[in-house]
This record gives C-alpha cells, structure tokens and sequence, in this order.
C-alpha cells in the first residue's frame, strides 16, 4: 500500500491532509503530480536524508545495463526515466512526508499549495509573452477579486509571476527586471492595467517612458518609510496607449507604405514628414483605441493634459531619444466631443512623429533603424493650479543626477544639476528666447550660477509656460504681469521671487502685501534657501542612481505647495564616450591660436579637425526675413551631410536650436548637426547674442549623446582670444560645398584647415578642472 492507495482509510479518524490526496487521486490525478512535485521539493529543501536516498536508490537504475567508461558524456543527452520509476518516486513522496513531518505540517502544506492553485491561472498568463491585452487585464482583473487569503504564495512564485508581467507590459531588458522586482507587487500591475488602451488581441508594450517612471515611482516608494522629504511624493494620474496600436491604425488606413520612408534619403524625409502629418491627422483611430480613449477622458474629467511618447526605443540605455518624439499638452476644454477630438489629434500627430527626420536620422546613427518601432502613449494630466484663466504649476523643471556643467570647482560631479523654471517645465528642457532657468546643484545648493545683481537681473526668467484654459492652448506669458495680476493667488510665491529695487535685489520678499505694486523677479533663493526642496532633489537623484547603477535624468513639477513634488519622468542620463587626455600642452605659438576661452568648459577634447563652418552674427542679425533665417540652418543641414563626419566645426551666435526668437541664434534640430565634432556658440556683447548655459536641455542632450563637444565662446571678455578675422581672409568654400547658396556667402563660411596653415589640422582641447579652453593648429 502507498499514500496514493486510500483504500484502508475509513470513517473517522482519517486524516485531512489523506482525505485531500484520495480525492484528488479520483478527481484531479494531473493535480495531485503537481503537489507530489512540490511536496519533493519542500522535503529536498528542508534537507530530509529519506529523500535523498530515495532518489540515488531508484535513478541508478537507468545505468545499471551501461558498462564501465561507456556513462553519457556532457555532450550527450541524459537518459529518459521509466515512467514506472518516475511514479514510484513520486508516490513515496507522501509516505516520506508522513514519517517526518506532522500531519498539521503536511495539510498547512497542501491547502497552501492548492490556494496557489486558484492563481495558477495568472502564473500560466504571465508566463506567455504574447498574450492579448483582453486576456492579460481578464486574468489580472481575476487577481484581484480573489479574498487576500486566496493570494499567499510562495515568494519564488511571486516572483516568477512579477518577471513575467514586466516582460510582457514594460521590457524584457534585464537590468531593468532585476532592479524593480524587489520594488513592485502584483496588483501594481493590475492598475497600469487597467488603464492601458489597445487592441483587444494586441501585444504591446506600454514603451520606454510609461517603463522608466514606472520602475522610479516604485523603487521611491520603498524608501518612503526611511526619508521623510518622500513623504508626499506622487505621480500624476496617467493613461496609457499600447505600443501596437500604431500598428493597428496604420493597417486601419491603409497606410502600409509609410513604413518604408525610413530607408529615404534625409531631405526626401524632411520634404514628405509634414504632408506624412497631415494624412495622419485626417486617417480614423480604430475603434478598440477611441474607446479607450473616451474612458480616460472620463477619468481626467476637464483637467488639462499632456500626451507623451512612449515608443519602445525611447528613454533606454544609450539611446534616450529626448526630444525626437512629441510631447504635446491639450487644454481639455469644450464640449466632451471637442475634448475627444482634441486628444485624438494630438495622439495622431506623435503617431507621425515616428516617421519625422529627426528620429529617424537618430535611429540610422545608432544602427536602430530597421528596428520594428512602435508608439507607445501615456496620457498624464498636467500638474498645477487653475488660476484665473490659466492653468500651471508654481514650478517644475529637470534633474539630473550627475553634473559635467560645473561653476564652482567646489561642486562635484556627483552633485547633480537641476534646472527650475517657473510655470509648465517646457522652458526648462527646451531653449526659448531671451529666457533663463535657475540652475542649482542639490549637493551644494548655496552655490549659485548668478550672485551679482546685473547676473540677477539679467539672467532671470521673464516668461512663463502656462495653459490658457479659454483659448484652449498652450501661451507663453510675462511673469511679471501674472504677479501684478495675481499676486499672492499664485502658490509658493515667496519662494520663487525677489525685489527689485533701484537697482538692487532684495532676496527673500517677506510679507506679499500689495506685491502686485513692487517690481519682482524669478530667483528662487527662498525655495534654495528656506524649503526641503534642495534636499529632496539631492534624495531621489542618489536613490535612482543607487538603484538603478546608472545616472538619471527626471522630469518633475510641484503641486500646490513646496511639500507635494510630482514626478513626470525618469531615464537613463546621457554620457560622454569615455576619458580623453584634456592637458593643455604648453608652448603652443601664439600665431597658431583660433579661440581660447576660459569659463563654463566642460571636458573633453578633438583633434584632426579640416573644416570650420562660421555663421557671422554681424550678418545674421542682419537678416530680418524668416524665411531668410530658416534657410540659413537648412545650408547648415546640408553643410552637415557633405562635410566629412567629425571632421569639422560648427561656430556661430547665441543659441543654436532655439524653439523661440530664432533671432537669437541658428535654427537647427538634430539631423542638422549630428555630424559635427563641436558646436561653439559665440556671444558677443554688442549684439546681445547670449549663450545658453544648457545642461539639461534636449538639444544639449543631443549633443552629448553625439559625441559633440559643446563650447560657450565670449570674445569680448578680457584674454579671450578669437580670431574671427580668419573666416574672412581665406577663401569661402561655401558654393563649393553647397550649390546655390551664392545670397549667403556673406552669413556663412567655410573655410579648409589647410588653407590657414598647409598641412595642418585644429586640435581643440577643453578642461573643465581648471575651466580652460584652446583650438590651436598642428601639423
């Protein structure tokens, strides 16, 4: 007789764990090999000799009829048991169980393993990697409903179903699952779920955004109980689109045949991406996705929101993609089907982004381009107050965990770097205008980038991104009008501004009586001085990096107080390409000098340059045609295509890919200058050219992740050297390089190495620890 033979088991006095076992023999035998396998493996784990013995006493027996030196090798395939032998080892698994273990041990064993039995169902849907959305939300949903007892598992079950899930909504990148599975529980994705939008039989993912905020927001919330500067940290209400539902709307409409503008030339790209737009705008969402869509509208109610990429390239290690997708804000105003109608043309229009030249020129660099790229979506809702007719939070901007735009040798890299604007945090990740954001390092907040009163003065924010709720767009607007007309109505205004009076700053304002009457400008000195928010920065930017073992880059905005921060974003920070020799060598002839500089430097360093590319500032601030200026960034592009790669220069005034006053430098995007080695932005005093200092912009992200060195240039600044006189005594290669662009010769030059010194090329050296800066030739 066996434990598996429950015949001689009669009336009273039978054990339960005996009862359950000849049942299941009768009803459910594949249920009941199920139990018998984890019941050998909880003996095998609590180390029960019997076991062991069992197994060496049956196993042998496969090798019993093979001689001596004839065993299977390593490169052979391991004999098949008997079933017979197979069963027998099973059916004395409870007899075992029974000689060592308490008959309370055995059936708290089995009525454990058959709860788990009721989620097997989930074990078995996260385990398929391509289950539809309807099933995958079924069976979470299912999850969820069980009593709390019904869901005690074992860990390593736990564990496999959470590895399982992140597979099949977020990545199947490795780093990424072993950082958060320690973080996250089941029913967290139960209502990422529950909010995601898709084909019923689709098997998308919710992309590398929707992933990256994911995995911070969580691993946050694990040390919420040890800082209390997490305490009140949130992430907006979000919603997402799957990433396979581009692919659904494209084969709704027919429109197959955008998948192959890839593989066009860059300016045939460039030429059919806005017409590509508009039929996008004009095609129908399929109906899986508009009804999801209508849902979230229901769940944001008219609170303005965002629409975000989420592609499944986007915000990875190496290729963060900032900027190339569209992140695109929707007042959320109107009638439902005005609202409805709205969010569905902003999803469209990022949907087009996939196809714009930008993306697509970042892709082919990084070898990413015959990769089958899908749009994830999330749809967040805008953090911030409603404040007469606009809509905005006090502050927000970006952080970054690491710091290569250093202004003090007392700060550190390791100190990180946050750039704070006031109102929406647009200013802050793009270069608008005559505008500045508030640069603070968390790791030594009192050291600031502007300490006189001129640098206050002229450095501070003068607008503000704000959501107008009754034009139902998204307005850039003065931030000293919105305190005359709002005053102390605007949240956490005591921290953001200063006096100013006759020519002095008065820090901390005190009291906001009649502050609608005094003269004020953004500086931020009491939130750096007086608030918990500098070491809240300093908090997550360590945790992240701690956790994740790489630096980060977040997105973030403030609710209505300095105690309730919002996090928006969170990727991997883009990074140089490794350690370059940056000492400037000594006795370098003068003659042989083109620009020195000597503040903000940032590392590194580049050699065998043969081209030097120089936009005149005289001149192109001379140019009052718009047209006039586009044209001189779209020459730059085609400078950029023929040019050899990383072999060239590009010079030129203020703010190069400014999104505002193009005035105030070229108008340039990424496929315009990837092939440049360094970008050096001249500002000259006369012309009111200002560079940016743009750690932290998308456009300087770009740079980095290009490998281009990045350089602020003030000629008039005593011991700066600048030869501009150079770029007017050789000869322009310009027409040479560029057919047709005789009218701008005198905007653009072009001008060979050689030619300024035969044999030779320019070697530009930068080094940051001691903020020096020199371009020399060499032969």
């Amino acid at each position: 007789m066996t434990p598996l033979d429950h015949r001689d088991v009669t009336g009273t006095g039978t054990l339960e764990w005996k009862i359950i076992l000849r049942l299941l023999s009768e009803t459910d035998p594949e249920l009941l090999g199920r139990l018998s396998r984890k019941m050998l493996n909880y003996l095998f784990r609590r180390k029960i000799v019997k076991i062991s013995e069992i197994m060496e006493e049956l196993l042998p027996r496969q090798a019993d009829a093979v001689e001596s030196g004839d065993l299977y090798g390593e490169n052979q395939p391991a004999p098949r048991m008997d079933y017979k032998v197979l069963e027998e080892v099973t059916t004395q698994v409870f007899r075992v169980a029974e000689e060592v273990l308490s008959p309370e041990e055995i059936t708290l064993a089995l009525h454990r393993w058959l709860r788990h039995e009721k989620i097997r169902f989930l074990s078995v849907t996260a385990g398929r990697r391509d289950v539809p959305l309807a099933n995958l939300r079924e069976a979470l949903d299912k999850y969820e409903m069980l009593p709390k007892r019904s869901k005690k598992m074992e860990a390593r079950d736990r564990e496999n179903i959470i590895v399982g899930l992140t597979r099949r909504i977020f990545t199947d990148d490795l780093n990424y699952i072993n950082t958060i599975r320690k973080h996250v529980s089941i029913s967290d994705f139960v209502n990422v779920i529950s909010h995601t939008i898709g084909p019923y039989n689709g098997n998308g993912k919710v992309g590398g955004k929707a992933a990256g905020l994911f995995r911070a927001q969580k691993i946050l919330n694990t040390h919420k109980k040890s800082h209390s500067v997490l305490r009140n940290l949130k992430v907006p209400k979000t919603w997402f689109i799957a990433s396979d539902s581009v692919l659904e709307f494209i084969s709704h409409n027919a429109l197959e045949e955008m998948m192959a503008i890839k593989y066009a030339r860059q300016n045939e790209i460039r030429q059919e991406y806005h017409l590509l737009e508009q039929v996008f705008k004009h095609s129908i969402m399929p109906y899986s996705v508009l009804t999801g869509l209508e849902h979230a509208l229901d769940y944001f109610g008219t609170t303005p929101i965002i629409v975000r990429s989420s592609s499944l390239l986007e915000d990875s290690t190496g290729a963060a993609f900032a900027g190339k997708y569209k992140s695109l804000f929707v007042a959320n105003q109107g009638s439902r089907q005005q609202r409805l109608d709205a969010l569905v043309d902003a999803v469209l229009e990022i949907y087009a982004s996939i196809f714009g030249p930008d993306p697509i020129e970042y892709r082919r660099e990084r070898g990413l381009l015959d990769f089958n790229e899908e749009m994830g979506i999330l749809i967040q809702e805008v953090v911030g107050t409603r404040i007469g007719k606009y809509f905005f939070p006090p502050f927000a901007g970006v952080a970054f965990s690491r710091n290569d735009y250093r202004w003090s040798p007392r700060i550190k890299s390791e100190d990180g770097i946050v750039r704070l604007v006031a109102g929406l945090g647009t200013r802050a990740v793009d270069r608008t205008g005559q505008d500045f954001p508030v640069l603070m390092s968390p790791g030594q907040p009192k050291l600031r980038t502007n300490v006189t009163t001129d640098e206050l003065i002229r450095y501070a924010q003068k607008y503000m991104d704000v959501v107008n709720l009754e034009k139902g767009c998204l307005e850039t607007v003065s931030t000293e009008k919105m305190v005359r007309e709002y005053g102390a109505k605007i949240p956490c205004l005591p921290y953001l501004i200063s006096l100013y009076e006759d020519r002095g700053v008065q820090l901390s304002p005190g009291s906001m009586l009649n502050i609608q009457k005094k003269e004020t400008i953004v500086t931020f000195h009491n939130l750096l001085e007086k608030s918990p928010v500098p070491l809240f920065f300093k908090t997550v930017l360590n945790i992240l990096e701690d956790e994740i073992g790489l630096p980060v880059d977040i997105e973030f905005a403030y609710g209505p107080d300095i105690h309730t921060p919002y996090l928006l974003q969170c990727r991997p920070q883009s990074v140089g390409r490794g350690n370059v020799d940056v000492t400037i060598p000594s006795g370098i002839d003068n003659d042989t000098i083109m620009f020195t500089a000597d503040k903000y430097i940032m590392s590194g360093a580049c050699h065998g340059i043969e081209y030097m590319v120089y936009v005149d500032g005289l001149e192109y601030d001379k140019v009052e045609n718009r047209e006039k200026l586009l044209e001189i960034g779209h020459i730059v592009g085609r400078l950029n295509q023929v040019l050899p790669q990383k072999k060239f220069i590009l010079i030129g005034p203020g703010r190069w890919g400014s999104k505002g006053d193009i005035k105030l430098g070229v108008h340039v995007g990424y496929s315009d200058i990837n092939n440049t080695a360094m970008l050096i932005e001249v500002a000259k005093m006369k012309q009111g050219q200002v560079p940016d200092l743009s750690f932290g912009t998308h456009f300087f992200q770009d740079l980095v992740e290009a490998d281009i060195k990045y350089l602020p240039l003030y000629p008039d600044d005593d011991g700066v050297i600048f030869r501009e006189d150079i770029f007017f005594d050789q000869r322009n290669l310009l027409t040479d390089m560029v057919i047709g662009t005789e009218k701008f010769e005198n905007v653009i030059k072009v001008v060979k190495v050689s030619d300024i010194l035969a044999d030779s090329s320019l070697s530009v050296i930068l080094n940051g620890d001691t903020d020096e800066a020199i371009a020399y030739l060499k032969q």
